[in-house]
């Protein structure tokens, strides 16, 4: 059912009827049989289309023709001189109208408006092309292809089966339910799909896009407006700007490229693509990998199937439960907790942090703090900013510059070496009680203390150590610029 619009110059037109004194109305009814290959063609503007379908061949149209003028005459004169040609050809058969001629044109501001609204029931199977204005498109139960084009007022097309081709501006366009594929192109105009078992594509700008229940992929490009994507499948590409883009539950690969807008994908069962700017990026169970890209935004997100790539600036990032990953954030903070496998995270002038990693920690960091727990080992590079590893199931490289460094190895049985290097600050290892460390300690202008009996080669020295712990099995080198170096037992 078409609704009432409030269409630009449509409505205009229909509202200088309250400066008349009279208004006319006449009807005009005609029955025709389409002809096997034959499509109906509909020329029309300022005023409604409402096509019906049935499955006989007939065409059965009722034209509803209103003027409103300054006399009873002048609107029956102009009503009468309203044409409806009705036109068959071997391809199609065709309906225009056509308005009467004015010394100021078609849009005769002399007190006169006027309007034709046309309720069309067609054959179902017959391929429908319909080009109007400054009224609203509906559509029902088409059984084949359309092509319709308006402007200035809305289209709905709903319970069809077909390729359906739809194009408007300044009007919202609907489709509801169609057996096929549905191309939209849309300005100044929302649109509104669901429940469309082919493909859905859809350009529009200058307002918002939903699509919902699409089978066989969504491809979107819209600019200024928001984008909301739900319960569809296939291959999905969606492209917008300064508006945000909302994906959940899709069944497929889908690639996002945003500016200036805020992009959120949860539930997608395939890989996913997702790069903005200026936007926040959130992120929720993705089966497969991940891939971001993004400048001045904030990414949060978790439960990633497959690997994760992440490269940002300006923003932080927070990922919780993903899998081997690889996240860059200039001048933000880094957040990786309960990791599949190994972390590589490179940032600056912000802290990291990891916990649960299944994997090797690679930090670079500048002018940034770091901390790691519960990881299969560590390599860190950082500068002004303290270090704090523990439970490192795995082997230990921490390279620091004006920053303390504590570290905590858990490691047992197999060689899992430790080297660290600072400056201006103290480092501080704890190990099991039952480590076993050919150890090298070197310093300046500071000491070193060890809570375990080491076998000592060469002189003692309290700033310079050279020894072995336990059976010496493993390499730890720690070297410090004026700063202590601990060796302490696990808990102590």
């Amino acid at each position: 059912m078409i609704r009432k619009t409030s269409c630009l110059l449509f409505g205009l037109l229909i509202a200088c009827a309250a400066f008349a004194r009279e208004e006319y109305t006449r009807t005009f009814d005609k029955t025709l049989t389409l002809q096997r290959g034959q499509h109906l063609f509909i020329e029309h503007k300022f005023g409604d289309v409402v096509i019906r379908t049935h499955p006989q061949p007939e065409i059965v149209l009722h034209a509803l023709i209103h003027v409103s003028a300054g006399s009873l005459n002048e609107a029956k004169s102009y009503a009468d001189r309203i044409e409806i040609l009705v036109e068959p050809s071997s391809s199609e058969l065709s309906i225009r109208t056509r308005y009467p001629e004015s010394r100021t044109g078609v849009l005769n501001f002399r007190n006169v408006s006027y309007s034709v609204r046309y309720e069309i029931t067609m054959p179902e199977t017959a391929p429908l092309e319909i080009r109007n204005g400054f009224g609203a498109v509906s559509v029902a139960g088409l059984k084949a292809n359309s092509q319709i084009t308006n402007s200035h007022c809305d289209i709905e097309l709903r319970d069809c089966r077909g390729v359906q081709h739809l194009e408007d501006s300044f009007g919202s366009v609907r489709v509801l339910n169609n057996t096929g594929d549905v191309f939209v192109e849309n300005t100044n105009g929302p649109v509104d799909a669901s429940d469309i078992s082919g493909a859905l594509s859809i350009r529009d700008r200058f307002a918002s896009i939903n699509a919902a229940r699409i089978a066989h992929g969504v491809t979107i490009v819209n600019n200024n407006g928001s984008v909301q994507v739900n319960e569809s499948g296939g291959a999905g590409t969606i492209r917008n700007s300064f508006g945000s883009v909302t994906v959940s539950n899709f069944h497929g690969d889908l690639t996002v490229n945003n500016a200036n807008g805020a992009v959120e994908a949860g539930h997608v069962d395939g890989a996913a693509e997702l790069n903005t700017t200026f936007g926040q990026v959130m992120f929720s169970y993705i089966t497969r990998q991940l891939s971001i890209r993004a400048n001045n935004s904030k990414i949060e997100g978790g439960h990633v199937g497959g690997p994760l790539n992440i490269v940002n600036s300006f923003g932080s990032v927070t990922v919780n439960d993903v899998q081997a990953s690889h996240i860059q954030s200039g001048n933000g903070g880094i957040t990786i907790s309960k990791a599949g496998g190994a972390a590589n995270v490179k940032t600056s002038f912000a802290p990291v942090e990891a916990t649960d990693v299944s994997g090797l920690v690679s930090v670079q960091n500048q002018n940034g703090g770091v901390k790691v727990s519960r990881a299969r080992g560590v390599q860190i590079v950082t500068s002004f900013s303290p270090v704090h590893v523990e439970a490192i199931d795995g082997p230990v490289q921490i390279e620091n510059r004006n920053g303390n460094v504590d570290a905590w190895t858990t490691a047992r049985g197999a060689c899992q070496p430790v080297i660290i290097h600072t400056s201006f600050s103290p480092i501080r290892v704890r190990l099991p009680t039952d480590a076993s460390y050919r150890v090298y300690a070197k310093t300046s202008f500071a000491k070193i203390h060890t809570d375990f009996p080491l076998v000592v080669s060469g002189g003692l020295s309290t700033d310079d150590l050279n020894g072995a712990i336990g059976s010496g099995a493993c390499e730890m080198r720690l070297t410090d610029n004026n700063g202590a170096i601990e060796i302490l037992k696990s808990g102590s």
